[in-house]
């Protein structure tokens, strides 16, 4: 028996069409369908890009109730809490947590001002006598160097005057956007599934239990990336920490840990950074031997989290290959700068677990599927062809 398909591929064509070999017709077709997608994200990433700020704020607002969400589940379940009054109290823990950790930190560095200032200019000046013997640049070329710094720096004293201005306003969208994503926050921590929901049953009928259940996956898999990187982050934060206070350094423990802490949710690049910012201290503050020795100890502590951590933990949470990790990260850092860096990954772990599970490979087979989800689709549709026909009963 033909089926219409091969009846339609079998079907004659017009002579200009048959002429062109099969290869390039399919190229052709796949191309300006490549084109039209090309287009449409170009012209998608366009318009999000006005709104920059409200995407940032959503994204992370995101981020953080994959995160709260098991403690929202528990806090509902085991204590007398409703979903509205667990979202806040894990909100509010939130904010005590990030406020605490920053203020012991700033307190730590404010104490320790003078003695930094100090020590930091020596340090200074012991790199640059180093300096100054090992490569033989005399005197005169440093403060001519120094001299001409100055000069610049006052030729430019207007440029930089409108950069400080534009830092306060990104200060203050900085603010906004917070404020943005705590109040989305708390709305996704209380009523995320009935969000989901609403969205989703805008669909097709059809397609409305498929999206939901591929959707279940992508989230899965975000909210294991976003608690495996927390762990890891940690787990690196404090090994460095742990250098600086045997180094003779434990006054900047706290103030480290946050940096590195902060740094390493930057796949690949962040933790070099932090890294490098630890070395520097310790050159600036104590020697060259006690720099190497902390490089050591950051080597070390690299090796173990890429090594042992990563593969074991975030190989179990998220299926990507380090290359995609790697090309992931750069794209979006070419795109969107730091924010892209920052959710790249997130992003691609839940695209690569809903698509995997659209092409019949379920990368969460234990999750089975949303018997109440169903049902309330199904209720959905059974309105919708009810109201239909008491509309065509009342035409009649």
């Amino acid at each position: 028996m033909i089926t219409p398909r091969a009846r339609e591929r079998h079907a004659p064509q017009p002579q200009e069409v048959e002429e062109i070999p099969i290869g390039i017709r399919r190229a052709s077709a796949w191309s300006w369908r490549l084109i039209v997608i090309v287009a449409a994200a170009l012209i998608l990433m366009r318009g999000l890009s006005y709104v920059s700020d409200l995407v940032i704020a959503v994204l992370v607002a995101i981020l953080l109730a994959a995160m709260l969400s098991p403690l929202v589940r528990l806090l509902t379940r085991y204590t007398f809490l409703g979903r509205a009054a667990a979202s806040a109290v894990a909100m509010i823990g939130l904010v005590v947590v990030v406020i605490g950790m920053f203020t012991l930190a700033g307190r730590q560095l404010i104490s320790q001002w003078v003695d930094i200032q100090a020590q930091a200019v020596t340090g200074f000046q012991t790199v640059m006598t180093w300096a100054t013997q090992t490569f033989n640049i005399d005197s005169p070329m440093i403060d001519s160097a120094l001299d001409e710094l100055l000069v610049k720096i006052q030729e430019n004293a207007e440029s930089l005057l409108s950069g400080a201005l534009s830092t306060a306003a990104v200060v203050g969208s900085i603010l906004t956007g917070l404020v943005i994503a705590l109040f989305t926050l708390f709305f996704l921590l209380a009523g995320g599934p009935e969000i989901w929901r609403w969205v989703v049953g805008l669909l097709p009928p059809e397609s409305r239990i498929p999206t939901h259940e591929a959707f279940r996956r992508g989230w899965k898999a975000l909210s294991a990336y976003v608690r495996t990187q927390i762990l890891v982050a940690a787990v690196d934060a404090i090994g460095i920490s742990i250098g600086m206070i045997a180094l003779g350094l434990g006054s900047y423990a706290v103030p480290i840990w946050l940096l590195v802490f902060l740094f390493s949710f930057i796949p690949l690049v962040g933790a070099i950074l932090s890294g490098a910012i630890a070395v520097l201290l310790v050159l600036v503050l104590k020697s060259w031997v006690f720099a190497l020795i902390m490089l050591g100890i950051v080597l070390a502590v690299q090796q173990i989290e890429g090594n042992l951590l990563q593969p074991f933990l975030m190989g179990k949470a998220v299926e990507l290959h380090p290359l995609a990790v790697f090309l992931g990260v750069a794209a979006g850092a070419t795109l969107a700068g730091i924010p892209g860096a920052l959710f790249a990954i997130p992003l691609l772990a839940f695209v690569n677990a809903t698509l995997l599970y659209v092409t019949g490979r379920d990368p969460s087979p234990d999750l089975g599927h949303d018997a109440l989800a169903r049902e309330h689709f199904a209720e959905i549709r059974r309105k919708v062809a009810k109201a239909k026909a008491q509309r065509r009963a009342a035409l009649r």
